[in-house]
């Protein structure tokens, strides 16, 4: 059956809602829970959280402060800490971006638990005295239509007013799930960059407070958070000086989006692919003139070709960004039907006739464009596996047309690998048998770009495993870190990091024996160095982190 709204928001735990519904929490007014001064704050639980959008390592962490009415838009809020962060969740009532909502999430912080100091915000709704500092989410000083927020910040706290939007970067706020959701969680550095206010104290005061577009306001209770981690003011000590190898019998996938615009210019790109060691290869955002020769010159580079022989295929739909799968020492072969990789006849323009005007443009360019992805057959563990890179559309909230352009999408990539599994599983076998290959799997990775609904990564999951059951979605922690970002950039610092970037597996063909996520920022110098780049070099290439997956046949 086709995968609905209702379907899917079961499957996950939560409501899902269309612009309609989020414009109901926009139209709530202040009284879900407006108590005003500071509150005991319960003692830190102790419990490690694992930034990954799943809220699961949340369970044993006390409430923080909860809605005094169940009906307003905000819910409740959870903290906890260690000796760098601040970890905050919060759950709301109508499924929403943390980046989009109709108005704006102020999580507001007395920074040193003094309420002469500061300013004063938000008195009509209860407020919260000695304000140093607000994390905004979804800031509403560029919106992107109907209301809808676009992004984050930081502000500090004058007299009587919150001053001007700054980079959440300067405090490392890290935010997930990327997607929409009703519950989520994120960090803000104790010991941060952020001038204005100094580090978080031994104590804080929160308030969470919803500023909708409408005007209203509503709030959960104040409450005060005692730290029960010291501070570290070290800094980082937790770089990386090698690159986790592969366990035996895998083989290392690896998935980028180099940045269209950057690859032209390959060398650091090279560089850094190298560096991880990849046995197979999925490109996304490869630039318009992609061709024969300009793969071939790539993977001709000295630190590629020193890893050994490397063939390739590369989508021939995508318009200004095409994908690619390339692999060493093995042989690889395109995927018969996902050569061109297009739309069923008239399924743009069943969309386009719904959308406003002024996002018509996104389907026609769609229409000439087509889709960026394709497929290729590579033996691996004597498993006949299909590879499909791909790159969604960016941009949007949950259910405007972006968002549904996304849907469409992976409902066309997905009617393709079904066609390409049911034709090739056939031709596979036959090729698979000179080669030992005996099974079949499906691999899907690329820059999803998920930042309204979900619906577009379960489209590409639900069914497609070689036993009838869904793909796994590949966790790959940052080196060092404990978060899933695969996504970063501080230089226009309007986005908070996200995770755009996913690896769909079969599980019942392949076990996950590793992987993580790649930046030259996360090593020690002298290592990078000993790998030819700097610390800089990610950063300065690409904003997408590489995405490593180790997967080994399963017997």
């Amino acid at each position: 059956m086709r995968l609905t709204l209702s379907t899917l928001g079961s499957r996950f735990g939560h409501r899902l809602v269309g612009v309609g519904a989020m414009a109901a929490l926009a139209a709530c007014g202040a009284g879900g829970g407006t108590r005003t001064g500071a509150i005991p704050g319960p003692a830190a639980a102790q419990v490690p959280i694992e930034l990954d959008g799943r809220v699961d390592d949340w369970a044993g962490v006390p409430m923080l402060s909860q809605a005094a009415q169940p009906d307003g838009p905000l819910h409740a809020a959870w903290a906890t800490d260690d000796a760098k962060w601040l970890y905050l969740s919060f759950s709301v009532r109508d499924t929403v971006s943390n980046s989009a909502m109709p108005g704006t999430l102020h999580v507001l912080i007395d920074a040193d638990d003094n309420t002469q100091t500061g300013g004063s915000v938000f008195d009509a709704a209860g407020g919260l005295t000695g304000v140093e500092l607000s994390l905004d989410m979804s800031r509403t000083d560029k919106p992107q239509g109907n209301g809808i927020g676009a992004g984050a910040a930081l502000r500090t706290v004058g007299a009587a007013a919150l001053d001007a939007y700054r980079s959440a970067y300067e405090l490392d706020v890290v935010a997930l799930p990327t997607w929409s959701a009703t519950r989520f969680e994120l960090r803000i550095a104790r010991g941060g960059a952020f001038d204005g206010f100094g580090r978080l104290g031994r104590a804080v005061r929160v308030r969470l407070v919803f500023e909708a577009t409408s005007g209203a306001v509503s709030a959960l209770p104040a409450a005060r958070y005692v730290f029960a981690t010291p501070l570290d003011t070290r800094p980082r000590a937790n770089l990386v000086s090698a690159i986790p190898t592969k366990a035996a019998g895998s083989v290392r996938v690896v998935q980028w989006n180099v940045s269209e615009g950057s690859f032209r210019s390959p060398t650091n790109h090279a560089k850094l692919l190298a560096a991880v060691a990849p046995d197979i290869i999925l490109l996304d955002e490869a630039y318009a003139e992609t061709s024969d020769s300009t793969l071939a010159d790539f993977f001709a580079r000295p630190e590629l070709a020193a890893l050994g022989h490397w063939r390739f295929v590369y989508s021939r739909t995508g318009g200004r960004q095409h994908t690619v799968v390339a692999t060493r020492d093995r042989d690889i072969r395109q995927a018969a039907s996902m050569v061109r990789v297009e739309y069923p006849s008239g399924v743009l323009d069943s969309v386009r006739a719904t959308a406003p005007s002024a996002a018509q443009h996104l389907f026609d360019t769609e229409a000439k464009a087509q889709l960026s992805s394709t497929g290729a057959w590579i033996t691996v563990g004597g498993i006949e596996t299909l590879f499909v890179p791909l790159d969604l559309q960016s941009g949007g909230f949950f259910g405007n047309p972006q968002d549904q352009l996304r849907v469409l999408q992976s409902r066309a990539i997905r009617a393709h690998v079904q066609r390409e599994l049911a034709s090739g599983a056939t031709q596979g076998a036959i090729l698979g048998a000179t080669r030992g290959a005996t099974r079949s799997a499906l691999v899907i990775a690329g820059d999803f770009n998920a930042i309204g609904s979900y619906e577009s990564i379960y489209t590409l999951q639900q069914g497609l495993d070689v036993d009838g059951s869904d793909l796994t979605l590949s966790d790959s922690w940052r080196l060092g870190e404990r978060t899933l970002v695969s996504w970063t950039d501080p230089k226009v610092g309007q986005f908070l990091p996200g995770r755009l970037d996913l690896t769909l597996y079969s599980d019942a063909a392949f076990e996950r024996t590793g992987g993580f996520a790649f930046s030259s920022v996360d090593l020690t110098s002298a290592f990078a160095a000993s790998l030819g780049i700097a610390r800089e070099t990610s950063a300065g290439t690409a904003d997408h982190l590489i995405m490593v997956t180790d997967l080994r046949a399963r017997r």
